[in-house]
């Protein structure tokens, strides 16, 4: 099979550019798949007809990845949150965790259970958007990236579903799950940002 040559790579890569798949991972697995799809195939084709008979399959192949992507991560996020309850490194804090929320209801007035609830998610959340500030020029460019700020929104979530949940939250049993798990799903999130971060930066510096 023939090898293409770089400025065959680039004629490809600006085609992708060309239909808008601005991210440059998305770009890289499909130059290649595509490369090799048309080494494969070549049958004294131009690769310009070959790239237009591609249209559907380019953004297909977009869409397609950004739902697993998607997927993928909701998973990761539900299995990290799972792990607090079964994986013994992380039991103890879970334990902890659980009798100081208890110990806070049973001690303190509402209203001061209530501002070091909203402190916690605060701080939590500040801590996501500052972490996600800082590569934000890097993960801009990666598809693989995007998911990224949906886990950085967690702990605002459950901060402005605490409006909502106002009236259930004077409910001591109530206001001790919503705790327990803001602070858990939010430190899950935190973790498995720092993870997925670690990761594209180190698959970022490959390719950008």
């Amino acid at each position: 099979s023939m090898k293409l040559s770089q400025k065959q790579i680039n004629q490809i890569d600006n085609y992708l550019i060309k239909l808008k798949v601005k991210y440059v991972d998305v770009r890289l697995e499909l130059i290649d798949h595509l490369a090799s799809d048309f080494e494969a195939s070549n049958k004294d084709q131009q690769l310009e007809d070959y790239l237009k008979s591609k249209i559907d399959f380019i953004q297909d192949f977009e869409k397609k990845r950004q739902k697993t992507i998607h997927w993928s991560y909701q998973r990761e996020m539900w299995r990290r949150l799972a792990m607090f309850f079964y994986k013994p490194n992380y039991m103890p804090f879970t334990i902890m965790l659980g009798f100081l929320v208890y110990w806070m209801q049973k001690l303190q007035p509402n209203k001061t259970s209530i501002i070091v609830l909203v402190v916690s998610l605060s701080t939590i959340h500040f801590w996501a958007l500052i972490a996600g500030y800082s590569y934000r020029k890097t993960f801009k460019r990666l598809q693989m990236a995007q998911p990224l700020y949906s886990i950085m929104a967690l702990p605002s979530l459950f901060l402005y579903s605490m409006g909502a949940a106002k009236p259930w939250l004077e409910n001591q049993y109530f206001f001790i799950t919503f705790w327990f798990f803001a602070v858990l799903f939010n430190i899950a999130g935190a973790i498995e940002l720092r993870n997925k971060k670690n990761k594209i930066l180190e698959y970022s510096k490959n390719i950008i």
